[in-house]
């Protein structure tokens, strides 16, 4: 391999191992039952942390959904019982338990100062 083509892989190695995750945000003790329901019923398609781009881009981040303009707690859980609702790729049910469960921690990420990522 010539030189110059090693320096340029190393430099691509090199630059890639500086884009990082912002290290995990803590989860308030008492939103941690309902960060673990995000992350296993929504992280599949939505970014459920206050940062960070859906894996699903035609998904919300959920600091997005809870930063939208009129949106209230009822109107949220109203929104997530009301499975007829979903889009397609959101076939599943959630408990009334679930859906308060759900709305709170979702609203936990609304903030005065938030920016959609674009």
């Amino acid at each position: 391999m010539k030189k110059s083509v090693f320096v340029i892989i190393v430099a691509c190695f090199g630059l890639g191992s500086c884009q990082h995750a912002p290290e995990s945000v803590p989860v308030a003790p008492e939103y941690r039952e309902a960060h673990a329901l995000a992350q296993a019923a929504c992280a599949g398609c939505h970014s459920v942390e206050p940062y960070g781009l859906s894996p699903n881009p035609a998904a919300p981040e959920f600091p997005r959904i809870a930063n939208a303009r009129g949106l209230t707690r009822d109107s949220l859980a109203n929104w997530l019982t009301e499975a007829h609702n979903y889009p397609e790729q959101m076939d599943f049910y959630l408990d009334e338990e679930e859906v308060e469960t759900l709305s709170a921690y979702i609203l936990t990420l609304r903030r005065e100062d938030y920016h959609p990522p674009y």
